[in-house]
C-alpha cells in the first residue's frame, strides 16, 4: 500500500510539473499515458492487464457502461483515468443482476475497483460524468487481473 501512495505521489508530482505540457496535450493522449503508467505500477502488484484499454468521452449528465465478463474464483481491479477537466463524477461495478459491487469511487480520484465474483458472468462498469469543465471529458477503463503471488527470496 506504501509503494501505491508513493507511485501516487509521484504522479501527482509529475502532473504539477507538466502543467504546460497538459495545456498543448489532446485530453485522450494525456488520459492514454497515465493509464500506461498505471499498468507499470499494477504490475508490481502483481495485476496483470486484461483486453485493450476501453477509452471514452462523457459530457456532463451523460454515463456509459461497460461489459466485462468475469470467471468466478478470480480477483479483477478495474482502474479508470479522466482528464483534468473532469469535475465531478463516478464509477461502479454492477453484477449480472444489476446490484452494485462495493461502493461506488469518485472519478476524479482515478479510482480502483476490486471483485472478486462469486459467480462468473458478463458484469458492468458504469462511469458517470456529472461535472465536465469541457464540453466533453475524455476517459478510460482497463481490468487487470490478480497473478499469482510472487515469491520473494530472503537473502
Amino acid at each position: 500500500m506504501l509503494r501505491l501512495g508513493l507511485a501516487l505521489a509521484g504522479t501527482a508530482a509529475w502532473l504539477a510539473t507538466a502543467g504546460v505540457a497538459l495545456a498543448q496535450t489532446v485530453p485522450a493522449t494525456w488520459v492514454n499515458r497515465v493509464l500506461g503508467e498505471w499498468d507499470s505500477i499494477q504490475a508490481k502488484d502483481g495485476w496483470v492487464p486484461q483486453g485493450e484499454v476501453r477509452p471514452g468521452s462523457l459530457a456532463s449528465g451523460s454515463e456509459a457502461r461497460l461489459e466485462y465478463p468475469l470467471a468466478a474464483g478470480s480477483t479483477y481491479r478495474f482502474v479508470v483515468v479522466c482528464e483534468p477537466n473532469c469535475g465531478a463524477g463516478d464509477v461502479e461495478l454492477l453484477d449480472p443482476a444489476g446490484a452494485r459491487v462495493g461502493e461506488p469511487k469518485a472519478l476524479v480520484e482515478m479510482p480502483k475497483l476490486d471483485a472478486a465474483p462469486a459467480a462468473a458472468g458478463t458484469y458492468v462498469l458504469r462511469v458517470a460524468m456529472t461535472d465536465c469543465a469541457a464540453a466533453a471529458c475524455a476517459w478510460s477503463a482497463r481490468v487487470y487481473l490478480q497473478g499469482p503471488a510472487k515469491s520473494r527470496r530472503r537473502r
